[in-house]
């Protein structure tokens, strides 16, 4: 086997190394797919190339590129004389890490907020209604105080997400330079 073939075959490995990465992420190895593919292109692709280099269709790659964009790891440029969207990828393994790390951390902490929110409505009306059991109250009272605590431990995943985005995170874990 040549050098050229060796290195094809660690670059394929190298980019299902990404791919899988992703599931740790919580996230579908494809965005890791196409993060790895531009990185290695080294150039702005397309939907159809990446479509293509995939072997993806056109549908689930322009999904998963929209998706990309959301959490913003990716997005769309103009090249000049071009009509086709084409992409760019975040090359900063730190930034995306960052970027994949806090995403799911804050849709949990919205979706529970709001579920705890609602949660202490309708404890709140147990609570006030005089014709409620002295068991109904105390169990009001309980879930009340449990959905307290729930809201400020919410609150410090929220300030936890912002230690990261604000990269403070750098100042107390920082990036070892390649020749230390």
């Amino acid at each position: 086997m040549d050098n050229e073939h060796k290195l094809e075959l660690i670059r394929n490995r190298i980019i299902e190394q990404v791919a899988e990465n992703m599931k740790y992420y919580g996230y579908a190895k494809t965005i890791g797919l196409v993060i790895a593919i531009i990185y290695y292109e080294g150039k702005p692709m397309n939907l159809d190339e990446l479509a293509e280099t995939t072997g993806m269709s056109k549908t689930r790659m322009s999904q998963v590129l929209r998706e990309m964009e959301q959490l913003n790891i990716a997005e769309k440029i103009f090249i000049k004389g071009s009509r086709k969207d084409t992409y760019i990828a975040e090359k900063d393994l730190y930034e995306t890490f960052l970027t994949l790390l806090t995403q799911n951390w804050q849709d949990l902490v919205h979706r529970n907020r709001k579920v705890d929110e609602r949660l202490i409505r309708d404890l709140k009306e147990i609570i006030n209604d005089e014709h409620a059991t002295e068991e109904e109250l105390q169990k009001a009272k309980d879930y009340y105080n449990d959905s307290l605590k729930s809201l400020q431990y919410f609150d410090w995943i929220e300030r936890l997400v912002h230690f990261f985005e604000s990269k403070e995170v750098f100042k107390h874990v920082p990036i070892q330079d390649e020749n230390e």
